[in-house]
């Protein structure tokens, strides 16, 4: 018996189920790769913005300080912030710091000290989601050649738990929620002009810190 007539079509749809799982595959990879390259210019993009945000920021606090002391203003601002987690919302997100410093002056020559020499300009310092602190100037500028070195530490303590709940319908279906609770305390010692300051901030809403201790970073997700 001649099998030649059967085997064609066999072999035509071998090769036809071939294509068409080498297709589903390569869409899949396909895929995949478009979601990390999305989830890569978000997060880029959003921290390219809040960089420029900032830098906005410092420019404009070192104005308002110039303006009302009628002199030069010295502003730095040092933000730390949780960074949006797009492959995994449940968990944290990445930590990024920001730093930006500006000088401004803003003075119409008049104000002078009682022996009529020009007063100091101010200068400031803020850490994340706090007052600004007020810099004094030093007693005695530093011997030429030499350079003076502030020594900064920060230290992130988190802790983070995530829960699930299972909970059954009268109707017999099955909800399964997903309850991320955490928390992050920043602790800064930062020297400036040979002095320490000590901060101790803690992560809040929209992934900023706070002087103050605020409700724990809470998320909850239904998973059917």
């Amino acid at each position: 018996m001649n099998f030649q007539p059967l085997l064609i079509p066999m072999r035509a749809r071998i090769l036809w189920l071939s294509k068409k799982a080498q297709t589903a595959t390569e869409f899949a990879v396909l895929g995949t790769l478009i979601i990390v390259i999305f989830a890569f210019l978000i997060n880029y993009s959003e921290k390219i913005n809040r960089q420029q945000s900032y830098i906005q920021q410092t420019f404009r606090a070192a104005l308002k300080e110039a303006r009302a002391a009628n002199n030069s203003a010295s502003y730095t601002k040092v933000v730390f912030r949780r960074m949006p987690n797009v492959s995994n919302p449940m968990e944290l997100g990445q930590l990024q710091s920001f730093s930006n410093s500006a000088n401004v002056l803003w003075a119409d020559g008049k104000s002078r000290n009682d022996d009529g020499t020009p007063k100091d300009g101010v200068s400031k310092y803020q850490l994340n989601e706090t007052t600004a602190l007020d810099i004094p100037k030093l007693e005695t500028e530093p011997a030429e050649g030499t350079t003076e070195t502030n020594y900064n530490t920060f230290t992130n303590t988190v802790d983070s738990t995530t829960t699930f709940t299972k909970n059954e319908t009268p109707a017999g279906g099955i909800i399964t929620t997903k309850i991320l609770d955490a928390t992050d305390t920043l602790q800064a010692n930062v020297m400036i002009n040979g002095t320490t300051y000590s901060f101790t901030h803690y992560l809040g809403e929209e992934g900023k810190y706070y002087p103050d201790d605020q409700a724990r970073l809470q998320r909850s997700r239904s998973m059917q």
